[in-house]
């Protein structure tokens, strides 16, 4: 009964981005869709690695928008003493956003934005204590955590609905590592 009802929850919030009637001043292009790539930096034992994303935003006004955000990050720190993967992270996240352009013309847009994130994260680590279940020298841990995200990015304007720019984001979670990335990304408005 409870996963019927977050599934119900997201259907409700997806419906309500698409069906939210848009003021007038907002112009005629309200949506966006993005995919993109991004370095990331994991603070706990210094990993690193790469986020594939794709995000969605939809414009209430000029200038506010509510979006939702969904990546695969992987990333692992390689130990030469001990010949393995000391770190090897698999997260799968999601956000929902709420942004606002600093500036917005025709050919470029600067935000700001942040809202609520959730990962399931498969790791493997050879520094967890009290985590997981134990393998050898590593611990493999299988959990979701909940926290924030905040964001600065901008976007340019290309051909005729093509948007592409850049975002530094950091998501901080209850549990585990904060990530830190740094990418680009490339989509249109419709």
């Amino acid at each position: 009964m409870k996963m019927f009802t977050k599934k119900l929850i997201a259907f409700a919030v997806l419906c309500a981005l698409f069906l939210t009637p848009t003021l007038s001043f907002a112009g005629k292009d309200n949506n966006t869709l993005k995919a993109g790539v991004s370095y990331v930096w994991l603070s706990d034992y210094d990993s690193q690695g790469m986020m594939f994303s794709n995000s969605f935003n939809h414009y209430l006004s000029d200038r506010l928008s509510l979006g939702l955000n969904l990546g695969m990050l992987s990333a692992s720190r390689y130990d030469k003493v001990e010949e393995l993967f000391s770190i090897k992270n698999t997260f799968y996240m999601g956000s929902l956003e709420a942004s606002f352009d600093l500036l917005r013309n025709e050919s470029i847009a600067f935000r700001i934005g942040g809202g609520g994130a959730a990962r399931h994260r498969a790791e493997i680590n050879s520094n967890a204590e009290d985590e997981g279940t134990l393998d050898g020298k590593v611990m493999h841990i299988k959990t979701s955590d909940f926290g924030f995200n905040g964001y600065i990015e901008n976007d340019f304007s290309i051909l005729k609905n093509g948007v592409a720019g850049g975002r530094i984001g950091y998501y901080y979670y209850t549990k585990g590592t904060p990530v830190l990335s740094i990418g680009m990304h490339i989509g249109f408005t419709f």
